[in-house]
């Protein structure tokens, strides 16, 4: 079966257009900044790895919404962790309780939750964002141990391992920094092999560089990969439907390869339907 016969689409009848009120806005350090949302529909639909496209302001600016990972979900409210680096995300960090806030959502494909076994998260700055949500599901879903990788460039940069775990004593965090502020000192990758051993699944998120990386790691660790290996991808996304065209990322496909949109087939994808080498010559993808 190729990747192309084994791709999955993202249901979009299961999105909504939704408005809803903030809850607060926290400013974790290192320029993180947590933000929860009261969104009934999403909070109770989303899956691990999903996305919401988030509107930054009254129209007519900023044009287009931003996507962000639901980092989890608790009763109705609804959280995303992002870092202000441009219009859009400096407004979304200036909200305050009580302001409105449009959403739509759920959009992409998330994870796949295991049955039984140990699983693996690697997380890369940012890309800690999908794994509150997943590792709380993938317990609930029956996982022995969830051991999340997360690493950073600082100490100050890194998501903090109890809101990761929040009170699990299954979930593991392990933490790397690139300065050895904290825990490992090299990248998270470095760690990837070590966890390897009987765990069911791995999942990653993470900038597109550390994918790469990763990718080569997997495919040198020398052991036997867990059943599901699958990564979260960024791509620049306009709408989040398959609409605008914009996220499309190259992907294996049997003998060749082909272009497929980050938002509908993605962002989590198997690792091995990515043309990792065709990705690595794409400029990044930030959110803005």
């Amino acid at each position: 079966m190729t990747a192309a016969a084994a791709a999955r689409l993202s249901d979009l009848g299961r999105a909504a257009d939704e408005g809803g009120e903030v809850v607060g806005v926290e400013h974790l350090g290192g320029g993180l900044v947590e933000l929860s949302v009261r969104l009934p529909h999403l909070a109770a639909a989303a899956r691990p790895g999903e996305f919401a496209q988030l509107r930054c302001g009254p129209p007519p600016l900023p044009l287009l919404r931003r996507p962000f990972s639901v980092a989890w979900v608790d009763g109705e409210v609804c959280a995303f962790v992002f870092e202000p680096v441009g219009e859009g995300t400096r407004r979304l960090a200036a909200l305050r309780a009580g302001d409105p806030l449009q959403s739509l959502g759920p959009l992409g494909t998330g994870f796949t939750l295991p049955a039984r076994g140990r699983v693996v998260c690697v997380a890369g700055g940012l890309g800690c964002a999908p794994f509150p949500l997943a590792a709380r599901r993938a317990r609930q879903a029956g996982a022995a141990e969830v051991v999340v990788l997360n690493g950073a460039a600082s100490a100050e940069r890194l998501y903090p391992a109890e809101r990761l775990s929040r009170g699990d004593p299954g979930i593991r965090v392990v933490e790397a920094t690139d300065d050895g502020s904290r825990g490992h000192r090299g990248h998270v990758t470095d760690l990837v092999t070590g966890e390897l051993g009987g765990a069911a699944v791995l999942w990653a998120c993470g900038p597109n560089p550390m994918l790469v990386a990763l990718a080569a790691v997997l495919g040198g660790a020398g052991v036997a990969l867990p059943p599901v290996v699958e990564a979260s991808l960024e791509a620049p996304m306009g709408c989040g439907f398959g609409t605008c065209l914009g996220c499309a990322l190259p992907v294996r496909d049997g003998a060749g390869g082909r272009f497929a949109l980050c938002c509908r087939e993605g962002p989590v994808m198997p690792v091995d339907a990515v043309d990792w080498e065709a990705l690595a010559a794409l400029p990044p993808a930030h959110v803005a």
